[in-house]
């Protein structure tokens, strides 16, 4: 899914600014799509000049760096 996102455009690819972490926010996941509940933690990379729409669970910002690797936008 998050390959498959990535490619439609709908994930950005380049190195975010910053990377937040917090309490869920009861929004859905960029990557799967289900709710990151208040129990979970999320992650939301931030980017300059853009508004962040982008939230992650923690599996889910994993297979999302690893994709960024994979497609060599990361540190091997």
């Amino acid at each position: 899914m998050v390959r498959r996102k990535v490619d439609a455009g709908t994930l950005p690819i380049d190195t975010p600014k910053k990377l937040w972490r917090g309490i869920g926010s009861g929004k859905p996941c960029s990557a799967c799509e289900a709710v990151i509940l208040a129990a979970d933690v999320e992650f939301e990379p931030q980017y300059d000049g853009r508004p962040s729409v982008v939230r992650f669970h923690v599996g889910c910002h994993g297979l999302w760096e690893a994709e960024r690797r994979r497609r060599s936008h990361l540190p091997k």
